[in-house]
């Protein structure tokens, strides 16, 4: 597999957005065998694993993958004969590596690890290239910024709201550009706030810097919209980036409505890089010329279009040094067959969280699930809150954690939500089901910091 190049890489795309769906499919088709054979030379776990499969097996003869069984094979997954795990352990080490590749040529990053044990991922150059052109073409140029030229120039001022520290994807990103532009002259455009700043000092600093785009978690982002519209915070972006976080649809409108801006958002990780990115129509659409996602049941077969599906397996097509390819991740989506109105011919996906954040209830009429935005969209118009999390502690309990506006009346909003929520409930023959507003902070992940707006708390085998 040869390397690629910057200007290829973005002619790779281009060509992407011109073919139809099935020109599409083949083309990755081919890549995926590419990918395949070169696993099976170069890393000792994939030769083991694949050793009784055809030469030319089809994505569905592969087995599924999952990240514990990688990662305790560290060296026999990397297809770099000269990688170490100790050199890795030592340059994650200190932040100031960053100043360097990881062997002179890979970028390094690490999951946050809210389900376990965090996953060390090298990146290789046709990674950071494609991901880049992605970016670039489909997203920067796409139908909903194109007229934004601000996205496209060095000396456009960036603030990212991001968990800082340490070699999570978003910040080794961030810094690493934040050092490119500085070396070419460019230096003060880029400005990170840390998640776990206090909402008065991300205002602060956000008065202070005035970035002309600002990125970061769509939760925070809402929150911060709030504080725009009470007239604490007085800035003007030309765009908002959202990642890391569900997007919710109401939410997008707030953020939109309130700071005067497009609204964009990117569905990625540290595993797959740029997932999927929002059109003009408020669709998620997947990559599907470089990411294959195959979204399954509980059983493991295909989740058919239209239906929620209890996970995915993901492959990457452009990292080479450290493959993926059918990686299990518990992120539950619903993948549509239609054509999207906005022209591209790539397919979308509604993405409604991990597995753990999909309301699951035992009712009067047996167990039903739910998708979490029915009870999203049932509060949106009630004024007074500025954040929530809804937390299901088992079955047949579900919490709800509140974060006021300023003026608020806490027992007049308090009403009104328990009033919609138990609305739902009746809908949905469950009106057996406890509902009550607790008075707890909203809870995030301890490494991260992300905020899911819906979570379970009890063992899903209850």
């Amino acid at each position: 597999m040869k390397d690629i190049h910057q200007e290829e890489a973005i002619a790779l795309i281009e060509e992407g957005n011109r073919l139809t769906y099935e020109e599409i499919v083949k083309i990755r088709e081919q890549r995926l065998a590419k990918m395949i054979r070169y696993a099976r030379e170069n890393s000792n776990f994939y030769r083991e694993l694949y050793k009784e499969l055809p030469e030319n097996p089809r994505l569905t003869d592969l087995p599924i993958v999952r990240k514990n069984e990688l990662t305790s094979r560290m060296k026999d997954w990397i297809t770099d004969p000269e990688f170490s795990e100790e050199e890795l352990t030592a340059y994650l080490g200190s932040i100031d590596n960053l100043e360097q590749p990881f062997m002179g040529k890979y970028s390094v990053s690490t999951t946050s690890g809210t389900t376990g044990v965090p996953l060390r991922m090298i990146r290789d150059n046709n990674h950071l290239v494609i991901n880049g052109a992605m970016m670039q073409v489909r997203f920067y140029k796409g139908e909903m910024f194109k007229d934004i030229p601000e996205l496209g120039r060095k000396e456009t001022k960036y603030a990212s709201i991001i968990a800082t520290g340490g070699y999570h994807a978003a910040y080794t990103g961030f810094e690493r550009t934040k050092k490119a532009l500085a070396k070419e002259g460019y230096e003060n455009v880029m400005e990170a706030i840390s998640i776990v700043e206090s909402l008065e000092k991300m205002v602060e600093k956000l008065n202070e810097f005035q970035p002309e785009v600002v990125t970061g978690y769509p939760s925070v982002l809402d929150v911060l919209s709030s504080e725009q519209q009470e007239g604490r915070l007085r800035i003007a972006p030309k765009a908002i980036l959202c990642s890391a976080e569900q997007l919710t649809e109401p939410a997008r409108v707030r953020i939109t409505e309130r700071f005067h801006c497009p609204v964009g958002n990117v569905f990625c990780s540290t595993e797959g890089g740029e997932i999927a990115l929002l059109c003009s129509q408020g669709r998620m659409h997947v990559n599907a010329d470089w990411i294959i996602i195959e979204p399954i049941d509980k059983n493991g077969n295909p989740a058919a279009p239209g239906t929620i599906s209890e996970g995915v397996l993901l492959t990457n097509l452009m990292n080479k040094v450290q493959p993926i390819i059918r990686y299990f991740v518990d992120d539950c989506v619903m993948m549509h067959d239609e054509k999207c109105t906005c022209g591209s011919p790539l397919p979308y996906m509604d993405i409604l969280g991990r597995t753990d954040d999909i309301p699951d209830f035992r009712g009067n009429k047996g167990r039903i699930k739910l998708s979490p935005i029915v009870f999203f969209n049932e509060i949106v118009d009630i004024k007074g809150i500025a954040m929530y999390q809804f937390g299901q502690r088992s079955l047949e309990e579900l919490v709800m954690r509140v974060l006021y506006s300023n003026n608020a009346e806490p027992e007049e909003v308090n009403q009104q939500i328990t009033d919609k929520i138990k609305s739902v409930f009746k809908t949905h023959n469950l009106e057996n089901v406890r509902f009550e507003i607790v008075k707890e902070e909203p809870l995030r992940a301890a490494r991260g910091h992300k905020m899911r707006t819906y979570i379970k708390e009890f063992q899903t085998g209850e």
